[in-house]
């Protein structure tokens, strides 16, 4: 998400108009569903993606219309064989995009960008604010807390619900969209080995803010975590004293030892972690649930904790480990939404 309003930052200082073509309603089969986003620039498509095929083929075409008249516009689709509007898909369903026309000599679009870059350099929510439904709409803008309302929109906004999801609001006859940019929990990694290493790389791609978290300076540098947003050297016997975990947070474990990954574990369900995983053989999980309960922790507690960590994909190296455990974060973050 982050990279769009980089490109887009990148193209006004060339001096690039671009157009940031949006899903703003979907149902039935459609390819990608609200707040997937494609931008496009005067030679095509850029980054992002609408769902391909035929949608995005038609949605490029548009763009570089919208390019050439410098007028945002909304467009609706039905995917259905057969129908006067139909673009030759099988699916089923109905899909409206907005084209959004950003001027690079918009001052206020360099703004929102350069905003929405440093929240997420921060983990900090966000919202887009974007107008919908009047020919050549021009309101782009953005909320948040540390910022409060920027950009081309109405004051009146800022009364606004921001809410975790994607939201319509009517001003005066305009409909904007609401929309939130980040997932703002953090992954804390426990654990700087060879699956930690190849798990972090694939999490940043997916969006997620990483900590590392070892009590090994060596394994903490920017050489071996270059993608990390954080590595912190910690007391694995004392996490709290270094580290808040909060109800937006996912935990996974995969230290050097058995004994870490039990002592985490125990730390770990004190918490409010949205999720917690750890890694291990069923001998090793089997041991940790009985010295669970033997500390006093009820099945219902332990069942907190997704172990052996990931999607059964039977992955065994290093990189499909890290495919797997990417994999059970991302359905865990969106059956969360």
């Amino acid at each position: 998400m982050k990279g769009f309003f980089q490109q887009i930052d990148e193209a006004i200082k060339q001096k690039q108009d671009t157009v940031l073509v949006t899903v703003i309603e979907s149902s039935g089969s459609t390819p990608r569903s609200a707040g997937a986003r494609m931008l496009v620039g005067k030679s095509g498509r850029i980054a992002g993606t609408i769902g391909g095929g035929a949608v995005e083929f038609r949605g490029e075409k548009i763009a570089k219309e919208v390019l050439k008249h410098h007028l945002s516009r909304a467009e609706k689709f039905v995917l259905a064989p057969n129908d006067i509007v139909d673009l030759g898909m099988i699916c089923g369903g109905n899909v409206a995009l907005f084209f959004q026309y950003l001027a690079w000599q918009d001052a206020s679009v360099q703004e929102v960008c350069e905003e929405i870059i440093n929240h997420f350099q921060h983990n900090q929510q966000c919202w887009l604010l974007t107008e919908l439904n009047a020919e050549g709409a021009n309101g782009f803008g953005l909320y948040s807390l540390e910022t409060g309302l920027i950009g081309n929109v109405p004051i009146e906004l800022k009364e606004a619900q921001f809410l975790p999801r994607l939201t319509q609001v009517n001003i005066d006859g305009h409909i904007y969209s609401i929309e939130p940019l980040l997932q703002t929990g953090k992954v804390f990694v426990f654990g700087g080995g060879h699956v930690a290493q190849a798990l972090v790389p694939v999490l940043k791609t997916l969006d997620f803010y990483c900590v590392v978290l070892d009590d090994r300076a060596d394994f903490l540098t920017e050489t071996v975590f270059p993608d990390a947003d954080q590595r912190k050297v910690i007391d694995l016997n004392n996490i709290e004293a270094s580290i808040g975990i909060t109800e937006a947070d996912y935990a996974v474990v995969m230290t050097r030892g058995h004994q870490f990954d039990f002592l985490l574990a125990k730390q770990l369900l004190e918490t409010s972690a949205h999720y917690i995983g750890v890694m291990g053989s069923k001998q090793k999980i089997a041991t940790q649930i009985k010295k669970l309960k033997e500390c006093g922790f009820s099945m219902t507690d332990i069942k907190r904790i997704n172990m052996p960590i990931g999607l059964k994909i039977k992955a065994e190296t290093p990189a499909e480990l890290a495919i797997s455990v990417a994999g059970e974060l991302v359905k865990k973050r969106a059956t969360s939404r």
